[in-house]
């Protein structure tokens, strides 16, 4: 078991240092960071890639930390689009890979490293167990149901006017 994590964590290493990166910059902007780590541990039948810890003045603001790593899902569709040349043709509906695989075929090295950058954006987007219950305890927290409030009454009422 120990050596799954260990192989794991250091092919995943990189994606996990930008999944914490993420939740540490949030954390800098919302709250206040308070660790962080990148040790793979073991609790319970789970694999702890790294952990950041924060305090936020309010519970609701906690919800942005835990959800920052999907700035990097952000990120790597806007990196296939520009590297990948995905783009939708005028005479059909969908993607165009007919530019993409001579470039893949020249360049292997790089195809093999946008591959493996592509898998650790998509790793590094993903949220955790922890940052799903981060999220919904912020959402559902006093200061998130005041924050939903005033929202879901301003949307009714510009709905009902427009």
């Amino acid at each position: 078991m120990k050596m799954k994590l260990y192989c794991r964590s250091f092919f995943f290493l990189f994606g996990t240092f930008l999944h914490e990166l993420s939740h540490f910059a949030a954390a800098l902007l919302v709250g206040r960071p308070e660790g962080f780590s990148l040790v793979p541990k073991i609790e319970g039948k789970t694999f702890v890639f790294g952990k950041v810890k924060a305090r936020v003045r309010y519970k609701v603001l906690s919800v942005f930390i835990a959800a920052a790593p999907i700035v990097w899902w952000v990120f790597l569709f806007f990196m296939g689009k520009h590297f990948l040349f995905l783009y939708h043709a005028t005479d059909m509906q969908g993607l165009n890979f007919k530019i993409l695989l001579p470039k893949l075929e020249n360049c292997c090295f790089r195809g093999i490293f946008f591959l493996w950058v592509s898998f650790q954006l998509l790793w590094a987007g993903r949220m955790s167990i922890q940052d799903i219950r981060t999220c919904l305890s912020g959402i559902l927290s006093p200061s998130g149901l005041m924050l939903i409030l005033p929202a879901v009454l301003l949307w009714q009422f510009i709905r009902q006017f427009s």
